[in-house]
């Protein structure tokens, strides 16, 4: 039995989808490949990821008013930069003979319902489609040929089924996670760090900028430290290493001591573990990994569409306090610290969302699923 997973680098969220399928098809001595959609072009690759990065950076209200639009639209045909990308995967499907596709971006599942619908794809092979968000994307509808649609969470049944799929493809098994691995930072040592917090009885507020390091981390770092808290502060700032000397320049001027400033990190489930609360991004995979861990988090301000949809779903179901401005992070920091029984509250709020096997689960569904169809 083989699995090839397809998947599109526009954050690390789906490329960490992947990896945590890839894992568990490994494990259970299945072979398995990952390819990027885009991979026949480095170049078109490259530039729609540092465009993805820049909008949610620098015009998320102009993300938000094309988000809107396209929702609203019913398209029926594959944009031309995405269809171009049929013939490499068709390549990809020929050479490795999979048994089970899964798609961890909707353009890769969209494509492979046109190529289902021209016959282009062996009918026996097993196709899954991740649903990476905890809201509904455009475009859903152009993947209904897949044969299942995983989705985190029930609240967007009906809005799948509103798109085109049947009630049988959509399964709820939460999101693919990642596995805690040996760690690898490429500015400070982790490993004493960790040891150093975990000794430590301090709140711990840990601060997240994504992979990529999005968002500005000095000003929130300010507003916490502006308050005088009896804290433990880690910052993860990813791949920015701009921002990491930006904050590592400020915590050495100030003399500031609570404070440990990370580059990118690995094992960043490890660190979650430590922090009583995490300030971050709405992305669905960083939230799934919180909710696995039992913490109420802060979210951010500034994002994108999507991401202030689930920030308010999560606030709404009592997981979550949000920023309106980079400023509030303090005064949400010592809520938090002030209000034991708030917190306690928030954090069995977050058990219902936590779906820690998901991967697991998922892969166990496809390959019975495989079987049956041999």
């Amino acid at each position: 039995m083989k699995a090839l997973m397809f998947t599109m680098t526009c954050g690390e969220g789906h490329n960490m989808i992947a990896k945590a399928l890839s894992d568990q098809f490994e494990e259970r001595g299945i072979q398995t490949k990952t390819v990027q959609l885009l991979g026949h072009n480095e170049k078109s690759m490259n530039r729609e990821n540092k465009m993805f990065l820049w909008t949610c950076k620098h015009i998320p209200h102009i993300y938000d008013f094309i988000w809107r639009k396209l929702c609203k639209s019913n398209r029926k045909t594959i944009s031309n930069i995405f269809k171009q990308a049929i013939p490499y995967m068709a390549e990809n499907i020929e050479a490795f003979k999979p048994d089970i596709i899964i798609c961890t971006h909707l353009y890769a599942s969209n494509n492979l319902t046109y190529m289902k619908k021209h016959n282009m794809i062996d009918k026996k092979i097993i196709i899954g489609t991740i649903m990476h968000d905890y809201c509904l994307c455009p475009y859903w509808q152009l993947s209904t040929g897949v044969d299942y649609i995983f989705q985190p969470y029930t609240n967007t049944t009906q809005a799948l089924i509103n798109k085109g799929f049947h009630a049988e493809q959509i399964k709820t098994f939460g999101l693919p996670i990642r596995i805690d691995r040996k760690n690898k930072n490429l500015l400070s040592n982790p490993d004493n760090n960790l040891q150093k917090l975990k000794s430590s009885n301090k709140f711990k507020v840990l601060i997240i900028a994504g992979g990529n390091g999005l968002g500005n981390t000095l000003k929130l770092l300010e507003s916490i430290l502006n308050k005088n808290l009896d804290v433990e502060i880690i910052i993860i700032n990813g791949k920015n290493k701009k921002n990491y000397n930006k904050i590592q320049q400020y915590i050495e001027k100030q003399g500031v001591l609570n404070v440990v400033n990370l580059g990118f990190v690995d094992n960043i489930l490890d660190y979650m573990s430590c922090a009583d609360t995490i300030i971050t991004r709405c992305g669905a995979s960083t939230i799934s990994e919180i909710f696995t861990k039992g913490k109420p988090f802060i979210a951010r301000e500034k994002m994108i569409l999507n991401e202030k949809i689930t920030k308010k779903m999560f606030m709404d179901n009592g997981c979550a306090l949000g920023l309106n401005k980079v400023t509030d992070a303090g005064d949400r920091v010592e809520k938090l610290m002030n209000n034991p029984e708030l917190y306690k509250s928030m954090a069995e709020n977050v058990k219902e969302f936590s779906r820690p096997n998901a991967a697991s689960d998922i892969v166990e569904f496809l390959i019975k699923e495989c079987e049956k169809r041999k």
